[in-house]
C-alpha cells in the first residue's frame, strides 16, 4: 500500500474555493488601508486645513493681520503748538486794542505786526496750519496753552488796556525763553530772536 501525504498549495492566503477568477488585480486581493500608515482621519482632515489656509494668505501677511492691527498711537503736539496758539491770541489781542484805542496805533502797530509774523514762522516750523482770520484765534493750534492768563477782557481804559498788554507780553516773554531753553538746535535761534523781541515790546509799553 502506497501512502500518499496531504497535498498544500503554495499560497496559502488564497481562498479555499481556487485560483482568482482570470484578469482580476493582485492588489485586489487585499483590502486597501483607508488612511496612510501612522495617521487617522481626522489629522489628515488638519493637514489639508492647514495646507488650504496656507495658500489663501498673501505672504508676509500673518494670522493676526487677518483679524485687524493694532491702532497706531495718537502722535503728540508739537512742543511749540501751544506756543503758537498764544502767539496768535496775543496778536489779536493787540488789533482789539488798536480798534478801541487808535491812539495806540503809533505805539503797538509794529508789535502787532510781529506777533503775527512769529506767528507764521511758528506755524511753519510745526507744520500747524494757522486759523482762518474770520475763526477762532486758536481753535487750529492743539496743545495747551504755554501761559496761565485769562482770555483778555475788552478794553475798559487806555490805562488799563496798556496795563493789560504789559502783562499779556511779559508772559509771552517769559514761556518763549523756556521754550528757548529745552529746543533743539534747529528751533533755538528763531525762539531766542522771539524772546528779545517780547522784551523790547515790554519797553515800548511801559
Amino acid at each position: 500500500m502506497v501512502l500518499t501525504s496531504p497535498v498544500f498549495s503554495s499560497n496559502h492566503h488564497r481562498s479555499a474555493t481556487g485560483p482568482p477568477a482570470a484578469g482580476t488585480p493582485d492588489s485586489a486581493m487585499h483590502a486597501a488601508p483607508t488612511t496612510a500608515p501612522g495617521w487617522t482621519r481626522r489629522g489628515l482632515g488638519r493637514l489639508a486645513a492647514g495646507a488650504l489656509f496656507a495658500v489663501a494668505v498673501p505672504a508676509g501677511l500673518s494670522a493676526c493681520d487677518l483679524f485687524g492691527a493694532d491702532p497706531e498711537p495718537t502722535p503728540e503736539p508739537d512742543p511749540l503748538a501751544g506756543l503758537l496758539a498764544d502767539t496768535i491770541a496775543l496778536a489779536d489781542q493787540y488789533d482789539a486794542a488798536i480798534a478801541a484805542f487808535p491812539e495806540l496805533s503809533a505805539t503797538v502797530l509794529t508789535v502787532a505786526a510781529t506777533h503775527r509774523a512769529h506767528a507764521r514762522e511758528l506755524a511753519r516750523v510745526t507744520d500747524i496750519p494757522l486759523p482762518d482770520p474770520s475763526g477762532s484765534a486758536t481753535a487750529a493750534a492743539p496743545g495747551p496753552s504755554t501761559t496761565t492768563q485769562a482770555a483778555p477782557s475788552p478794553p475798559v481804559d487806555l490805562a488799563a488796556t496798556r496795563s493789560a498788554l504789559r502783562t499779556s507780553e511779559e508772559q509771552a516773554g517769559t514761556a518763549a525763553a523756556a521754550a528757548c531753553r529745552t529746543a533743539p538746535a534747529d528751533r533755538a535761534a528763531m525762539l531766542g530772536s522771539i524772546t528779545a523781541a517780547r522784551a523790547c515790546h515790554l519797553e515800548l509799553l511801559r
